[in-house]
């Protein structure tokens, strides 16, 4: 069999390759149910989780995010669900400063993104289990990630939500299709310098159909031991380094996505 390597492969390798590199789809999510928190956290935590060449942006922002997706072209039309903690950076390239959110995890419910997700755009993802998004007896909502049966992370949105208008939903579309999302590719090599070691980047189109905001909730974390988690207990112990210190907004959408395939890659 012989590898065509000026075409985008992905493993198993039998399966022949995905994409040509001039023609690389987008990947549309029909169907997004979001929850999502920021806020601002200690200044001095965020230098701590940032490999080089990034830098803390321009306000210490955390933002912790769940999504439930359907209706996704890749997967058939099924779906899965994610959740994502990232610090507001920035980065030098060739076109400029850009901003956006360095992704610290991604935890998700379902290989197939997965490994996808790591081997092309080094997005740090593993498997978890990832709840739905539910509405509790006292208004409130709530996502959270296990790993094992132990709780990573989650985040609780306290009511108020108010509904927003169309303009609104224009805008925060908008934004967020205008904010890329960071990371980084390192694949170790088995034998001397890693065979990957770069940052990239990740861009989505979204659009907002429902969508409502507040500016309260809480990100908590679980307490998991090394006995309980393995090698994962790191990973928590680096989450707990982000206290909430002013929640600045809390927001639940639903709406559809495309992932921008044709933008994703690495920063240069």
């Amino acid at each position: 069999m012989q590898i065509d390597r000026t075409k985008i492969n992905f493993m198993p390798l039998i399966r022949g390759p995905l994409w040509d590199l001039n023609n690389i789809p987008g990947h549309v999510y029909t169907r997004v149910e979001s929850l999502m928190l920021q806020f601002e956290t200690d200044p001095d935590a965020i230098p701590l989780l940032l490999p080089e060449p990034y830098k803390p942006g321009k306000s210490a922002l955390v933002t912790v995010l769940f999504i439930d997706s359907n209706g996704v072209d890749f997967m058939a039309g099924g779906g899965y669900r994610f959740g994502a903690v990232a610090v507001s950076a920035e980065i030098d390239s060739a076109e400029g400063t850009l901003e956006g959110e360095y992704v610290l995890v991604m935890p998700e419910d379902n290989t197939l993104p997965i490994f996808t997700g790591r081997e092309w755009l080094g997005m740090p993802k593993f498997h978890t289990d990832i709840s739905p998004i539910r509405i509790l007896e006292n208004g409130h909502l709530r996502c959270e990630a296990f790993f094992w049966g132990h709780l990573l992370f989650g985040i609780d949105i306290s009511p108020p939500l108010k509904p927003q208008n169309a303009l609104v939903r224009k805008a925060a579309s908008r934004q967020a299709t205008n904010r890329p999302s960071f990371g980084y590719k390192y694949i170790a090599s088995l034998d001397g310098p890693p065979d990957a070691d770069y940052p990239t980047i990740m861009w989505a189109d979204f659009k907002i159909d429902q969508l409502w905001l507040g500016k309260s909730g809480n990100f908590y974390t679980g307490e998991a031991t090394g006995e309980d988690i393995g090698y994962w207990k790191p990973v928590l112990d680096a989450l707990k380094t982000l206290p909430v210190q002013n929640v600045t907004l809390a927001a639940h959408s639903f709406g559809s996505m495309v992932l921008r395939n044709d933008k994703n890659g690495r920063i240069r």
